[in-house]
């Protein structure tokens, strides 16, 4: 333990002081306090609250398009349960060695995924984001990257 608080505190002398005036803003799934995390509105908030990076996760659509969500199986994400025209998905996979059942973006193409809304992961945690439900699409990581450019246009600075 002693080891650790020698070396934390050694790096902290090291450390250039302008890194420690300037610190970076990772925004990971967007602003996902204020909106349903991985959708355009969450990247937007946190990049209009001053992130410097947006950090999303990324995962496939059956015809390889890489969209944003926090992981492959989407039932707790989005609306995907109404929808009985994709009742027939519904499945068990092994993910990291644990079985799960739901609805995985690698069974779905993204014109299907785009008849899909995202909704609050943790509507227990982060209640005040259920009001959200239903207004956001799946974002592709290419509109994730358009969005950021836009707003770098749009506020003069570089955002990653």
């Amino acid at each position: 333990m002693a080891r650790w608080l020698w070396l934390l505190a050694l790096c902290a002398v090291l450390m250039p002081a302008s890194a420690m005036a300037d610190p970076i803003i990772i925004a990971h799934r967007g602003d996902s306090g204020e909106r349903p995390e991985h959708t355009l509105a969450s990247y937007e908030r946190a990049i209009d609250q001053g992130a410097d990076f947006v950090e999303p996760d990324l995962v496939l659509t059956k015809d390889g398009v890489l969209v944003a969500r926090h992981e492959n199986e989407i039932s707790g994400t989005t609306d995907v349960a109404s929808h009985p025209e994709f009742a027939d998905r519904k499945t068990t996979k092994t993910i990291d060695g644990v079985e799960i059942t739901g609805w995985f973006t690698e069974d779905f193409t993204l014109a299907e995924l785009r008849t899909l809304r995202a909704r609050e992961r943790l509507p227990e945690i982060r209640s005040a984001n259920k009001r959200f439900d239903g207004l956001y699409q799946i974002p592709t990581f290419e509109e994730v990257i358009a969005l950021v450019r836009a707003k770098e246009a749009e506020t003069g600075r570089r955002i990653g």
